[in-house]
């Protein structure tokens, strides 16, 4: 929406056309957002690939500022929308991963698919798992959707142009049966992208993140999980943390504070089938401060399945004393 007010109100078509680009960079800067971090570390960390000894399938929508209207009646609604499939599975000692995602924000589109491989080592009555991973990171930008004051400017781009670039991240990653930590380094060799402009460039800063998680037992039936998630390029960062409480193995709630945006975030959800294999969780975000843009809310969503830890090699001889062998 930044890059359709400046279209609509800057009056030099040269310096218009620099400007896009300009505001493209700062906007690209930051990584797709999560509420349920907590549940899906695989995007964050490489290292988190075959945690917690379970094969995952996650999927997860996430819908920002939802109701947001952009300021043309013709153009679609100006809410962000993120969507994120995950996979993780343990095969002894290591630890494999996969995750697509889509994150759309006005003409302007991130995916991102990467696969992930942990090395997991005995220590301290835990696993310290080493992590990396590498894929692909597409971004493109419709200028068919932005709104120029003079529209037969030969400058000003049309259609769809999109880039793709190799990307990279590393992590480490501690856990044990009462809490877990991790350190992680995306988009290491920090790739450009033009998007049209000969000289301009749009590049992906490298964002650290670090996130930690306790397991405190309350009782028989009551657990509460202190969270918390720090998110830095280097120059900026945010914070944001919480708990969450489940009840008897199966329900929970919760809710977190976002620092950067104001935002408070209630969460909760339901594990659909008796052996825990399928859940059910959704966050909504509340704004109680700051810009008044934001305010419309934002709401996530995600399905996940999960599968025992695979087992190798050959199976274990039953002795009876009728058969010895």
């Amino acid at each position: 929406m930044i890059l359709k007010f400046i279209i609509q109100n800057i009056k030099w078509n040269r310096l218009l056309a620099i400007l896009i680009l300009i505001s493209s960079s700062a906007i690209a800067q930051k990584d797709a957002q999560f509420s349920l971090f907590s549940l899906n570390q695989l995007y964050l960390n490489p290292a988190a690939a075959g945690a917690g000894g379970l094969t995952q399938f996650q999927l997860t929508h996430r819908t920002q500022y939802s109701g947001y209207q952009g300021t043309n009646p013709v153009d679609e609604g100006g809410s962000l929308s993120t969507q994120l499939f995950s996979f993780s599975m343990p095969i002894k000692n290591f630890g494999i991963g996969f995750y697509a995602l889509n994150d759309k924000s006005g003409p302007r589109t991130d995916q991102d698919f990467k696969i992930s491989a942990s090395y997991h080592l005995p220590v301290l009555g835990g696993n310290l798992q080493l992590g990396a991973s590498a894929g692909l990171f597409r971004q493109s930008i419709d200028y068919g959707k932005l709104r120029a004051v003079d529209p037969d400017d030969p400058l000003i781009l049309t259609g769809v142009i999109s880039e793709i670039n190799p990307d990279f991240a590393v992590g480490a990653r501690f856990e044990n049966e009462t809490f877990h930590v991790g350190l992680s380094l995306n988009h290491l060799l920090k790739p450009k992208y033009q998007l049209g402009s000969e000289t301009g460039t749009n590049p992906l800063p490298r964002t650290l993140y670090f996130n930690a998680g306790v397991n405190i037992e309350l009782g028989y039936l009551l657990d509460i999980q202190p969270i918390v998630l720090v998110k830095s390029d280097i120059s900026t960062y945010s914070v944001e943390g919480g708990a969450t409480v489940t009840y008897n193995k199966r329900y929970w709630v919760g809710g977190t504070y976002r620092q950067q945006d104001a935002f408070f975030i209630i969460m909760g959800g339901v594990y659909l089938l008796t052996d825990q294999s399928l859940r059910l969780s959704g966050a909504y975000d509340l704004v109680i401060g700051g810009n008044k843009t934001k305010a419309p809310s934002s709401f996530e969503v995600m399905l996940s399945y999960a599968l025992p830890s695979p087992k190798f090699g050959k199976k274990t001889i039953i002795r009876t004393p009728r058969f010895r062998f």
